[in-house]
């Protein structure tokens, strides 16, 4: 690698035995792995070394946003607020862009598309003129890229979401990284769809890892009585503002605590539910912990399981990308058995249509979801 090279150069990548060409912007600096970014292949070979970095570069990120933003609008219900861009999966590596009802966040982590951040900005909002637009950078990544860190920008009010008809307001106080996890909109959907077909009793919910809300709300619209939500977050006041949003106040209780001990203190107090979902942070962001990761799901779901009524659903969720289908089922199966329970699998899903992915190898692939029917005897 050229250390003579700029952080975020543009270059053209010739593949002398493939007979290929590439256009990628490369960082010499970065601490990652992937010093190289990939944008696309020059399948004419129209691209020589006398052309003008700065508007071909500038060509290619105006044309890979555009099409990132009509990707989105092909689906009439993420045009309310959807991820408009997701990185390499939209040849954009190091753009991550939000749409929320009346912001857009971005992040930009990677040098080739720091240049031209203003660029950026301009072509949203360009786009998106009602929204305001703002930067929410990911100081971890730009470190690894060996970037400048600035202050994130401030709202001047709360965060208005609109998903699956349902609404959220998150304040800034209790708002993670980027503000609202879309990845699992197409999985919650389903939920509610698959609980409303069903006639077995839901009387009572549990929506563990709960955040602000997200999969409880959309058990109390399919019809369960009374969802509690459990989270190690201050997520009191935001919750129960959901409930009231929404129309289900009363119907919802919120349980400030770690969810393993809450687990362990509803177990030994008799606790019963009808539908329980399961959706914690990722267990591991490396290859080199996925035995300690998948350990850590079968306790959870060994522990969870013993809080389902004889006929129960539950839902098991998880962003962790190094665990596959196949192994989070298996922690589940394990459970089971040490449970003496019996379990049908019901449905499984990925992430939503706004974090595309080519297939179970991509290395943007990440949301699971395995949604079983679960009963004793």
């Amino acid at each position: 690698m050229p250390k003579g090279l700029r952080p975020g150069e543009w270059v053209i990548i010739e593949d002398q035995q493939a007979k290929k060409n590439y256009i990628a912007y490369i960082n010499p600096y970065a601490e990652s792995f992937y010093k190289i970014k990939i944008l696309k292949e020059d399948v004419q070979k129209k691209v020589n070394v006398k052309t003008d970095e700065e508007t071909l570069a500038k060509e290619i990120i105006v044309d890979h946003l555009q099409t990132a933003f009509r990707k989105r609008e092909f689906f009439l219900d993420y045009n309310h607020g959807a991820r408009l861009v997701y990185g390499m999966n939209d040849a954009l590596p190091g753009i991550i862009v939000d749409k929320y009802q009346k912001y857009i966040f971005a992040q930009i982590n990677t040098a080739g598309m720091d240049r031209f951040r203003d660029l950026i900005k301009a072509e949203i909002v360009k786009h998106y003129p009602d929204q305001k637009v703002l930067f929410f950078d990911n100081p971890e990544y730009r470190k690894a890229e060996v970037l400048p860190i600035h202050e994130p920008e401030k709202i001047s009010e709360d965060l208005d979401v609109l998903e699956n008809s349902l609404k959220y307001k998150i304040t800034q106080q209790v708002m993670q990284k980027i503000g609202y996890y879309y990845d699992h909109r197409e999985n919650r959907s389903k939920l509610a769809n698959l609980l409303k077909r069903t006639s077995f009793a839901k009387k009572t919910g549990l929506d563990l890892f709960s955040y602000v809300g997200s999969w409880g709300l959309h058990m109390l619209s399919a019809g369960v009585e009374h969802v509690e939500f459990v989270d190690q977050g201050n997520m009191e006041e935001v919750t129960i503002n959901h409930l009231k949003m929404n129309g289900f106040e009363g119907r919802g209780k919120f349980t400030r605590s770690d969810v393993f001990k809450f687990i362990d203190a509803s177990v030994a107090a008799g606790k019963k539910y009808d539908v329980i979902v399961s959706d914690p942070p990722a267990f591991t962001k490396s290859e080199k912990n996925k035995i300690t990761a998948l350990q850590g799901y079968e306790k959870l779901h060994l522990k969870t399981m013993k809080l389902l009524n004889d006929e129960a659903v539950m839902v098991v969720a998880s962003c962790t990308h190094h665990v596959n289908y196949e192994e989070l089922d298996k922690t589940v199966q394990d459970a089971a058995i040490k449970n003496s329970q019996k379990v049908h699998l019901l449905d499984l899903g990925a992430q939503g249509f706004d974090h595309p992915f080519s297939g179970f190898n991509d290395k943007s692939f990440y949301i699971k979801y395995l949604v079983y029917f679960v009963s004793r005897g």
